[in-house]
């Protein structure tokens, strides 16, 4: 201890001397990192740093979040809520006889091509009020009318796809044209004393109507609701099955009537007259 205090007061004394006295304290490691401190703070005051820019106008731009879009089209047809109705009330016809009359419909169908079924079935043809025969009549009305009306809307005739009017005059005509045929029928059967072949074909060409309208009816609900712009082909699908149906119907009147040992003559004026010369008349019309 002695020796330490008086080399330290030699210390003292030669610095005196030098005019060169330091001061001394004792070295702590905060009085350490206080140094430390000051020598960083002088260091970045000085020139060998980068002086920072003070910006005070600063552009920011947010990027959009990804967000998930689904798939959208545009409808071709935008005035036609009613139409999408008049579908409904088709496709509410049809369940009504769905499940009840099954095992006519399947009878139906098989009349088309089996000539003793459709005998069979004018035997007992006595049907109620509300049978399904009626029923599906009524849908072959509404939706041959919805498919010309379509046809008409994708030929861009008179505005046929604004005015749910022209509708109206179709389904008008539909019926005038059925009805009308049914009595010229009826009344070159009365001439010719042939009420009992008449009968026949009129009951066949109700059931191939029938038919057709469950066939045609899948067709409209496509042709409204697919996403086609273009959708022609649906369209000439229908009319090719028009054309078959009606191709058949001749084809069973021609079997009916020379059953009965009828004359070509006859036969003729039938089904040439009554059926091919309208369809002519109203293309050349549309056409």
């Amino acid at each position: 201890m002695g020796a330490n205090y008086t080399y330290y007061q030699d210390t003292v004394t030669a610095y005196i001397d030098s005019a060169e006295v330091p001061h001394l304290e004792k070295t702590t490691p905060t009085l350490q990192r206080n140094n430390n401190f000051k020598q960083n703070i002088q260091a970045i005051d000085s020139s060998d740093y980068i002086i920072p820019r003070k910006e005070t106008m600063l552009h920011t731009e947010q990027l959009e979040k990804p967000t998930f879009v689904l798939p959208n089209r545009e409808r071709n047809k935008p005035q036609s809520d009613w139409l999408t109705f008049l579908i409904f009330i088709a496709i509410a016809l049809f369940a009504s006889i769905r499940y009840g009359y099954a095992k006519y419909i399947q009878h139906l169908f098989l009349s088309l091509f089996n000539y003793a079924t459709s005998a069979r079935m004018l035997n007992d043809k006595s049907y109620p009020l509300f049978h399904a025969a009626y029923r599906l009549e009524l849908i072959f009305y509404l939706v041959l009318s919805i498919f010309i009306y379509q046809g008409l809307n994708m030929l861009k005739w008179e505005n046929a796809g604004i005015n749910p009017t022209y509708f109206a005059f179709i389904f008008g005509g539909v019926l005038l044209y059925f009805l009308f045929k049914k009595f010229v029928y009826l009344i070159l059967g009365l001439l010719f004393e042939t009420q009992n072949e008449t009968q026949e074909y009129l009951f066949n060409m109700d059931n191939f109507n029938r038919s057709l309208s469950l066939i045609l009816l899948p067709i409209i609900i496509i042709l409204t609701f697919a996403p086609f712009k273009t959708p022609e082909f649906i369209a000439i699908l229908g009319l090719t099955i028009l054309l078959i149906f009606n191709l058949l119907l001749l084809r069973r009147g021609a079997i009916i009537l020379l059953r009965k040992q009828f004359s070509l003559f006859y036969l003729f004026l039938y089904l040439c007259t009554l059926e091919i010369l309208p369809l002519l008349l109203i293309y050349k019309v549309v056409v």
